[in-house]
């Protein structure tokens, strides 16, 4: 499977996925499905041309809670993505996780 390069993906990447569903790879032997559900251009200062953002998905049906860590998230389009993911607390359907690119 292809991989991302974290200094060139952007919040454009993540928009276009509003409300679809990836996968977050918890575990080498399990996948939990997630909505994208919020993108945000941040502030702050970023040494990359393309600015800092952050992504918010949700699991679906699962509130399960996993600490924070580096997780893959599987692209619809079948790309990987190594992310460090924090649990900001449950929502409607399942765990919201943020991403922060800086």
């Amino acid at each position: 499977m292809e991989t991302y390069d974290l200094s060139k993906i952007t919040a454009a990447d993540f928009s276009e996925y509003l409300d679809q569903t990836m996968d977050i790879h918890f575990s080498e032997t399990g996948a939990v499905a997630a909505s994208v559900v919020k993108v945000t251009d941040l502030d702050n200062y970023s040494p990359l041309e393309r600015g800092a953002f952050s992504v918010v998905l949700q699991t679906i049906g699962d509130n399960a809670h996993h600490p924070q860590g580096i997780y893959v998230i599987e692209h619809p389009e079948n790309k990987k993505l190594e992310v460090f993911l924090v649990p900001i607390g449950p929502g409607q359907n399942g765990m919201k996780y943020e991403a922060v690119f800086s």
